[in-house]
């Protein structure tokens, strides 16, 4: 099992570790108890794999060596009569930078001013109100992925960022509804 090229875990149904693969040991704290690295709000949902059909999936955070918290996707099956778990751990961090990135791409933008490149200039009235509402739908969007990041913004000591993006995102809001 420890040449398994992604992270792999075997457990007990009470999420003791019984085996790993090697790309466990560069991701985590040596411990004995897979619920010794699950973030304390994920603990229940972890638990509740136990009573649904395997195999699954679910979103999970994790601490890792290098973060206090992150999100991971897990592929698990539970296999009640051996009493074992096997789940796989993929880091979603990646997608979730690329988010972040794009969106302060865009904010830069309109810090410079460079609204038509954020919003294009309508030729006619009826493009500017369907431009206006798609900014409208975007600035939700924005939202709802900031309120995705909120936690792991907490977790860092950042949470003075997003208020400050929803800051920048209500001004926006006001400007475009002028």
């Amino acid at each position: 099992m420890y040449r398994i090229p992604v992270p792999y875990f075997k457990l007990r149904s009470d999420f003791s570790i019984l085996d790993v693969s090697k790309e466990v040991t560069h991701l985590f704290y040596p411990v004995t108890s897979f619920l010794h690295i699950v973030d304390s709000e994920s603990r229940n949902k972890l638990k509740r794999l136990l009573n649904v059909p395997s195999p699954g999936k679910m979103e999970i955070n994790l601490n890792t060596i290098e973060s206090p918290t992150t999100l991971f996707t897990i592929h698990y099956n539970y296999q009640p009569k051996e009493d074992i778990i096997h789940l796989v751990c993929l880091n979603e961090s990646a997608s979730y930078n690329h988010i972040q990135f794009e969106f302060q791409q865009i904010k830069e933008k309109i810090q410079r001013g460079a609204w038509e490149k954020v919003i294009p200039t309508p030729v006619e009235e009826n493009t500017h109100n369907i431009n206006l509402q798609q900014a409208s739908r975007k600035i939700s969007t924005i939202y709802d992925l900031l309120n995705i990041i909120q936690h792991d913004l907490q977790s860092a000591g950042k949470e003075e960022y997003a208020e400050l993006i929803r800051s920048e995102l209500a001004d926006i809001k006001e400007f475009i509804s002028k």
